[in-house]
């Protein structure tokens, strides 16, 4: 019997279609594996024409080829591939970039193929607003830093330019061609920065666009927008395709169950048990119930499946199946950006063992794994976190903490003071991690706070956990605490002690956020009655105080703009509504969840003037002195001087006049018989122009007035026949939603030794029932 030798390849071989696919499943995870999708979508790919990139578009295509007739489609993460969507930027940073992406896109298309990809999109970058003129983006500092912030906005603008024109061809998918030196590469950056354990991790497989936070639609939002066509992408609620998946499903129930709770109601019978629902809590209170706004989540999601391939595998994809790639020469310039000195002296120096790629790699998997562990411990101790309130119209959040307790009795070996000092250095990490996701919920700030900057707030959340020398501190009764703007407040009751985490006041030293709303074209308007005055489209998702996403539409002459509530307008806006029930809500709602000056940094509708008249009686808007005819009257054919004219006949009448001027050189047969002469248009004009300089004169330095508070659901009357909104929370993460319990709500039930708590996702929320108060089990008689 002979023995195998074994074969050494000392090339690199070729990424095969099937490696490729398990990549692709393995970086490419749902995103909502509760829900179903039965749509395919499209999927983008960035291309830049390097190998890199190349190689990633003919994987990609030859993946859909093969996998096309197979009875399991291709998968992206929530949703089955349609086809994919090459993306080529032109970043116009040296000549001849355009004729380059152009060579780029033939290629793809003569050597790739579009059996498995679209028409590739070539999209261009336009330097204008980010450098000062008469400068190269070649002379900045920064550039790579600015070249991807520009480049991935504008693959966001050509995803919300595809959802115009098709619901269902955005993609939702992005996939870009960063591999495993290209990570080398970057840890190596983030050593010489002098980044911690956190950032040597490297690139994430997968994430979402923090260049494109304030884009709706594209930085974790836009699942809301996804449910109102008939057709959407997720089906909510969910529901099993086959009895595979009610199998998982009725698997899962079974797991989350408590078999303490089943036995309590089993002893107590369903009939005496009675949940104390949000709306019950909140008719405690005496406060009227909001509409609870909704929370956004989805977005486009970056995925890098080649990030265990190097790059010799993918030159050698490339090569083998005949793929052309384009070298850049700007990327051998050292003295260019970082990356490429790092690339430079990777290339050209014989590097010391501890930096090579092989060591490099090895430390970024050891802190990944070390930030998986802290993050999963982080994850248990916000299991013991009850969070009792969490109000998205008003960002608020009433937090219970749990208590750190060290161990009693240790063992010898770590009870010395260097092993205790060692423990509590490790749990005030984590600690600092849970306040940290903590802060996430109601932080008007999108860049996350450094880990190490939350020393001094978690020394005042858990007092076990402060150093030595702050034992003397101890008795001291908890203050608030502000930090990244959120404050933390502490609510001493009969409870044990909760916090309250709301938005920090605003600096008056800094311009407070701000949404703004033009008004209305004057020529669509002067001509109408006010109330015939068409309103504005919808603007676009704008994110206010990086906690909201709203958007506006209205039909006031002046502009409309979103911004804090101000003390000095809030007792004007009271006076103005309709009666005194309608005060008396505004008073308890703001007392109930805006209290303090909590209210102050709610979001608050504006107009840029009084427009009270146009509430309250739009009929006497314009002024009553106005200019008469002529000859003393009007024909009867002709529209009256009050402002009840149409559009239709101020069209008419301006059609007749060109023509009879011989303004119009081909003018267009109207459907409309002419009315009025040139005469009587002039007349029109000089109505107008007398509106024009009225209207200028009474709102050019006129105060703004107070509308509503559309979280609170409060608003003057008449104020939803002129202006509309749509408010949504930023995205929060899922497992801070599913410790939100209901208050102090309780099970009631019958019976002096019956009692329990309310289980929710997943935990019990108090101690167990005796088992000793079980009823006896019954015997089956043998026969």
């Amino acid at each position: 019997m002979g023995t195998t030798l074994p074969v050494f390849h000392r090339t690199a071989r070729a990424i095969g279609v099937y490696e490729f696919r398990d990549a692709l499943h393995a970086t490419c995870k749902p995103r909502f594996p509760n829900l179903t999708s039965d749509f395919k979508k499209y999927v983008g790919v960035a291309v830049s024409g390097g190998v890199d990139s190349m190689a990633l578009a003919f994987l990609c295509a030859n993946a859909q080829r093969t996998f096309r007739d197979r009875d399991r489609y291709l998968h992206v993460a929530d949703h089955r591939v349609r086809r994919f969507m090459p993306v080529i930027v032109d970043h116009g940073m040296r000549q001849g970039s355009g004729e380059e992406a152009e060579r780029v896109a033939q290629a793809l298309c003569d050597e790739v193929g579009l059996k498995g990809i679209t028409k590739p999109h070539i999209l261009s970058i336009d330097w204008t607003d980010v450098l000062p003129k008469g400068t190269s983006p070649s002379d900045m500092p920064n550039v790579e830093t600015l070249a991807r912030r520009l480049r991935y906005r504008r693959i966001a603008q050509l995803r919300r330019q595809l959802n115009v024109s098709s619901h269902h061809r955005r993609p939702v998918s992005l996939l870009v061609a960063h591999h495993e030196d290209d990570q080398h590469e970057t840890v190596l950056m983030r050593l010489l920065s002098g980044h911690g354990y956190r950032g040597l991790r490297g690139m994430r497989p997968s994430g979402a666009i923090p260049e494109c936070y304030d884009m709706y639609g594209i930085y974790e939002s836009g699942f809301q927008e996804d449910q109102r066509p008939l057709r959407p992408l997720y089906k909510v609620p969910y529901r099993p395709r086959n009895r595979h998946e009610i199998r998982r499903v009725r698997a899962s129930l079974l797991d989350e169950m408590d078999k303490s709770a089943l036995d309590e109601d089993w002893w107590t019978g369903p009939g005496h048990i009675h949940y104390l629902s949000t709306s019950n809590r909140r008719q405690k209170q005496n406060a009227p119930p909001l509409p609870l706004i909704e929370i956004e989540d989805g977005g486009l999601t970056v995925y890098r499946p080649l990030l265990e391939f190097s790059k010799d595998r993918l030159i050698a994809t490339c090569l083998e199946n005949g793929i052309p790639w384009f070298e850049d020469h700007t990327n051998a310039d050292e003295t260019m950006t970082l990356r490429n000195a790092v690339r430079h002296m990777v290339k050209n120096h014989n590097l010391p063992t501890a930096l090579q790629k092989p060591a490099i790699l090895r430390l970024a998997k050891q802190c990944s794994a070390r930030c998986v562990r802290e993050d999963a411990e982080a994850d248990r101790l916000l299991s013991r976190v009850a969070i009792h309130k969490f109000e998205p119209n008003a960002g608020t959040a009433i937090v219970e903490l749990p208590q750190f307790s060290f161990p009693t009795a240790p063992r010898v070996c770590r009870s010395s003071p260097r092993h205790r000092q060692k423990r509590q250095d490790h749990y005030r990490n984590i600690a600092a991690l849970l306040v940290r996701k903590l802060l996430t919920m109601v932080a008007p700030t999108q860049e996350p706070i450094q880990v190490a900057k939350l020393g001094d707030l978690v020394s005042l959340l858990f007092p076990l956990l402060r150093p030595d020398e702050a034992d003397a501190q101890c008795a001291q009764p908890p203050k608030a605490y502000v930090i990244s703007g959120v404050q933390f407040a502490p609510l001493v009751g009969p409870h044990p002690l909760r916090w309250l985490l709301s938005r920090a006041p605003h600096v008056s030293k800094e311009p407070p956020p701000m949404i703004q709303r033009q008004g209305l074209n004057t020529r669509e308007r002067f001509a109408f009655h006010p109330r015939n005055w068409e309103a504005t489209r919808w603007g676009e998702w704008q994110l206010y105080d990086n906690r909201f996403w709203i958007r506006l539409k209205h039909r006031f002459p002046v502009s409309v703009f979103v911004a804090p509530l101000e003390a000095r307008h809030q007792q004007p806006f009271r006076e103005a509504l309709a009666h005194d029930d309608a005060r008396e809500s505004l008073a308890t709602k703001l007392k109930a969840y805006a209290p303090a000056k909590i209210r102050y940094t709610l979001p608050a509708i504006y107009a840029q003037g009084d427009m009270s008249v146009l509430l309250n009686d739009p009929d006497n808007y314009w002024p009553l002195e106005k200019p008469t005819l002529q000859d003393g009257g009007e024909p009867s054919s002709t529209p009256s001087l009050d402002g009840t004219c149409t559009k239709y006949d101020l069209m008419r009448m301006a059609s007749r006049w060109k023509v009879e001027h011989g303004q119009d050189d081909d003018p267009q047969p109207l459907p409309f018989a002419s009315l009025g002469d040139a005469h009587e248009y002039k007349k029109w004009q000089k109505i107008m122009t007398s509106r024009v300089s009225w209207e200028t004169d009474k709102y050019k330095d006129a105060e703004p007035q107070l509308l509503a508070l559309p979280t609170l659901a409060v608003e003057l009357p008449g104020v939803g026949d002129w202006v509309k909104w749509e408010v949504r929370y930023r995205h929060v993460d899922k497992k801070l939603l599913e410790q939100v319990t209901l208050g102090d709500a309780t099970l009631d039930l019958c019976g002096p030794e019956a009692w329990g708590r309310l289980r929710r996702h997943g935990r019990v929320l108090g101690p167990r029932r005796d088992k000793t108060l079980r009823p006896p089990r019954r015997r089956r008689s043998r026969i």
